[in-house]
């Protein structure tokens, strides 16, 4: 007989059963141990948009193309495989050399975090509040990424302390919250995804030269189509937190 694991069976009654609310478990999703290395930490995967992988070991900030993934880990230590990496390049502190690709991938981590939020969280308490702050730290993200094509480095290394600063407040203010699932968004729940920009935000505070903090890449369509992107705060939502049209 067939067997889900926990995990699995959550996934499968999530997607089945539209509407139903689960705890979200706290888990480091980026740790290393995940990945097949138990001394890494902060670890960005490669994904089908964004090539090669980041990761933190001894302190050192590191940078490889090769695609690391999630692997299977079995009870028997002896048997977890250990990706081979090749190729790693590390990063140097305020270097801004990996500025772009780390702004363009946490700017599409926190749009999939504010879907998620928008369309499976609007239920629990002080919603409207923490939308509108997740959603700024959002458009933060996306001047970082433009400013960066402009070569403004003062403007991002001063914003980039704000907007981490800003998301860790919203990462604590989400973290007890249920998700009634009315529409899956990528993989994971917001504490996965949260956990996603966490790490993206890490690996760019060093980049830019800034201490960090703790020392499917679906866009949030709009009605017309194209690639959707997360609704704005402010009068969208009334004291029920439901969406105003």
């Amino acid at each position: 007989m067939y067997r889900c694991s926990v995990l699995g069976c959550l996934m499968i009654a999530a997607a089945l059963v539209p509407g139903a609310v689960f705890a979200q478990h706290h888990h480091h999703h980026h740790h290393g141990s995940h990945y097949g290395h138990s001394n890494w930490s902060y670890v960005v995967p490669h994904s089908h948009h964004h090539h090669g992988a980041y990761y933190v070991a001894n302190n050192a900030y590191y940078y490889t193309p090769t695609p690391v993934v999630r692997v299977v880990q079995t009870q028997n230590p002896a048997y977890n495989p250990v990706p081979v990496v090749q190729q790693r390049v590390q990063i140097q502190y305020g270097d801004f050399a990996r500025c772009d690709d780390l702004a363009g991938r946490l700017e599409t981590a926190l749009n999939a975090l504010c879907l998620d939020l928008h369309y499976n969280y609007q239920h629990n308490q002080g919603f409207a509040h923490s939308y509108r702050e997740a959603y700024a730290v959002l458009q933060l993200a996306k001047e970082i990424h433009s400013k960066e094509h402009q070569g403004d480095r003062t403007f991002i290394s001063r914003t980039v302390g704000t907007l981490d600063e800003q998301f860790h407040h919203v990462q604590e203010e989400i973290a007890e919250w249920t998700r009634q699932v009315q529409r899956p968004i990528g993989t994971g729940d917001a504490l996965e995804k949260a956990s996603a920009a966490e790490a993206l935000l890490h690996h760019l505070c060093y980049d830019v030269g800034i201490k960090p903090h703790d020392t499917d890449n679906e866009q949030a369509p709009p009605p017309a189509g194209g690639l959707e992107q997360a609704p704005p705060h402010g009068q969208e939502y009334n004291e029920a937190n439901e969406l105003r049209t």
